[in-house]
């Protein structure tokens, strides 16, 4: 009798455990075939990103590309990537970026490399980044417009593109070398959350928004065709503005500063003739469409001297809509690795635009 009970316990005792294995096995063969089924190089979204944005693991990371301010200017990359000065020693452009992704780091392995596309500030942040293990980079590229050679530029320094975009003025750059994965995605462009932030920047100085002009002045490109496309961009923006603000008008322009005396004269010629028109019956508002305050924002000040015009320099940053965006950004880009509409590339030639 205590024979059969004996082996009665033990016979249990089996198929508790045999319950217990068998859907670990069938779960392991069940990843097995939905890894079968996706190409080559959409394998690593399915093995690197197979969790929700919300809960990811900490193999992505997330490299934050900026342009980078001198102190008490914006115009020139810093040369340095963030850790290597002390806090009070970096500038207000660069602090401002930072303080904007400082809540996406509890999220992803984060780090920003500051420069107009500078090979050794992407390499010391992408260093970073491998040694904190991860195996795919999601690159933001912090600019206003992806209409830049900048951005062509950092692509090709990654890995994403063949060659040099044509309006750049470099003539070589080195090619970043990593065993990482990159992908890349879009610029601020005509992104919504810039829209309200433009919004709320006009409305702070409005009084009487149906006899008001807006005007977004941007930076600009010295390319025409970037030119064109920036401001398509800018006038989508500007619509928003118009529409959830009621002003009489918004109008967009851009000064392009950095460009050969003969277009920045025209475009400083034609951003005054705007203003000017645009004061005669009635308040013109000047909105900065400047990722940040540090120096850049008193060139349109120089460059509109003598006009009569509303103009506090307040630009994107502070705001948590760039947060927002960065992480937006991010999760889009694993999404439509999910979904199969996008991939990373095996090897660096894989893209090329």
């Amino acid at each position: 009798m205590e024979r059969f009970a004996f082996w009665n316990i033990l016979s249990f005792m089996l198929l508790v455990i045999g319950l217990l294995y068998v859907p670990s096995i069938l779960g392991q063969e069940g990843k097995k075939g939905l890894h079968d089924t996706q190409s080559s190089d959409q394998v690593p979204c399915i093995e690197e990103k197979a969790l929700s944005a919300v809960a990811q693991p900490k193999t992505i990371g997330v490299l934050v590309l900026a342009h980078g301010a001198h102190h008490g200017h914006g115009e020139k990359g810093s040369g340095h990537v963030h850790g290597e000065q002390p806090p009070e020693e970096i500038p207000s452009w660069n602090a401002s970026v930072l303080k904007a992704v400082k809540p996406l780091k509890d999220t992803y392995p984060l780090e920003v490399a500051f420069g107009m596309a500078d090979p050794e500030t992407i390499k010391e942040a992408v260093h970073k980044l491998e040694e904190k293990g991860v195996s795919v980079v999601i690159v933001v590229p912090l600019f206003i417009s992806s209409h830049s050679p900048i951005i062509g530029n950092s692509r090709y320094i990654l890995g994403l593109q063949k060659e040099l975009p044509y309006t750049t003025d470099v003539k070589s750059l080195p090619r970043l070398e990593s065993k990482l994965r990159f992908s890349m995605t879009e610029a601020l462009n005509d992104s919504p959350l810039v829209a309200e932030i433009l919004l709320e920047r006009s409305r702070e100085l409005s009084t009487n928004p149906a006899k008001e002009t807006v005007i977004l002045v941007g930076h600009g490109p010295n390319d025409e065709n970037e030119n064109k496309l920036w401001l398509d961009d800018m006038q989508k923006l500007a619509a928003y503005v118009r529409e959830k603000g009621g002003f009489k008008e918004v109008k967009v322009a851009t000064w392009r500063s950095d460009a050969p005396k003969e277009i920045k004269d025209k475009a400083i010629y034609e951003l005054r003739t705007m203003v000017r028109a645009s004061g005669e019956d009635g308040r013109v508002i000047i909105i900065p469409h400047l990722i940040s305050s540090g120096g850049v924002e008193n060139e349109i000040v120089e460059a509109l001297k003598g006009l009569t015009y509303i103009f506090n320099g307040k630009t994107l940053l502070p705001h948590e809509n760039i947060t927002r965006w960065i992480e937006k950004q991010v999760e889009e880009d694993i999404q439509g690795c999910l979904e199969g509409s996008r991939a990373l590339p095996e090897d660096a030639d894989a893209i090329s635009k």
